[in-house]
C-alpha cells in the first residue's frame, strides 16, 4: 500500500482507490475487517483526518460499514440494475443463479386506473400476476406486472418462472425500448417483510415503471418492491438539449 505525496492527486482519494482495489481483487473480501485508522497511520504516515475523510466516503457510498466497538469492514455488494436489463440476466451477471416463485395469477376487467396509465380501452382484459424473484435462493424482490390480454394472447399457457422480457420478445416479438420509472424508499408492509425475510429495520425500494416499445405505445405497468440492503437501481440521466436549466 503506497501513498504518493507528491501527487496532485489528493491522499485521501488515492487511499480510497487503494481499498477500492483491495476489495475489487478479493484481498479484502465481503464481512471482513480493513486496517484500523491507527494501522493505516503507521504504515501509510499520513494523518488520522485524512484516513478518516476516505472511509467516512467509502461508508457514505456502503462500500464500507462500521460497527461500534469492533471497526470498520467491507459492505456485501449488492445486485445492481443497469439499463433496460432482465431481473434474471443482473442476477446471472453478478454470478448467483436466479429463481421465481409465481405467487398469483389472474385474468382482470377491473383496475381502470392501471388501463388508464397503458391508455387501453376501459374494456379491455389484463393480465396481472405477481412473483417472488430470488437470487441464490435469498429474496430479492417482489414484482407485480399489468399487461393487456391483447398485447400477448395466452400467456397463461407459458412458464412466468423465467424471464418476462425474453418471453415477451420469442414469443410474442414485443420488444422494450425505454421504461419510465418512479422510485421512492419505503417501509416494507407485514406480508412484504415475511416474503422478502426482512427485519423490521430494513427499507424498500418500490419501483413503478411503464415500459414502452419503439413505437411508444405503453406495453405494460409493473409494480415492484426490492431489499435495500440486497439490490440497488442505477439510473444514468440525460440531459434534454431542448430545456434549459
Amino acid at each position: 500500500m503506497h501513498i504518493d505525496k507528491k501527487s496532485p492527486i489528493p491522499v485521501y482519494y488515492q487511499l480510497k482507490n487503494i481499498i477500492l482495489g483491495k476489495i475489487k481483487n478479493g484481498e479484502y473480501q465481503e464481512g471482513s475487517p480493513i486496517p484500523s485508522e491507527r494501522d493505516l497511520v503507521e504504515s501509510l504516515g499520513i494523518s488520522r483526518m485524512t484516513i478518516r475523510q476516505a472511509l467516512n466516503q467509502l461508508v457514505a457510498e456502503g462500500v464500507l460499514y462500521r460497527e461500534k466497538g469492533k471497526g470498520t469492514f467491507v459492505s456485501k455488494s449488492k445486485i445492481v440494475q443497469k439499463n433496460i436489463m432482465s431481473f434474471s440476466d443482473t442476477v446471472r451477471n453478478k454470478g448467483m443463479t436466479p429463481s421465481t416463485v409465481v405467487l398469483s395469477f389472474e385474468k382482470i376487467s377491473d383496475r381502470l386506473d392501471i388501463k388508464n396509465e397503458l391508455r387501453i380501452n376501459e374494456n379491455d382484459y389484463l393480465y396481472n400476476f405477481r412473483r417472488l424473484r430470488m437470487a441464490d435462493n435469498i429474496p430479492i424482490a417482489i414484482e407485480e406486472v399489468f399487461i393487456p390480454e391483447k398485447y400477448c394472447p395466452g400467456l397463461e399457457k407459458h412458464n412466468l418462472e423465467s424471464s418476462f422480457y425474453k418471453l415477451l420478445k420469442e414469443q410474442y416479438s414485443l420488444n422494450i425500448s425505454f421504461i419510465d420509472n418512479v422510485i421512492e424508499a419505503s417501509k416494507p408492509t407485514k406480508e412484504e417483510k415475511k416474503l422478502l425475510e426482512l427485519t423490521d429495520s430494513t427499507p424498500v425500494l418500490r419501483i413503478t415503471n411503464l415500459s414502452h416499445n419503439d413505437e411508444g405505445t405503453r406495453l405494460f405497468y409493473e409494480k415492484d418492491v426490492y431489499r435495500s440492503d440486497e439490490y440497488k437501481y442505477n439510473v444514468r440521466i440525460y440531459m434534454n438539449r431542448n430545456n434549459e436549466l
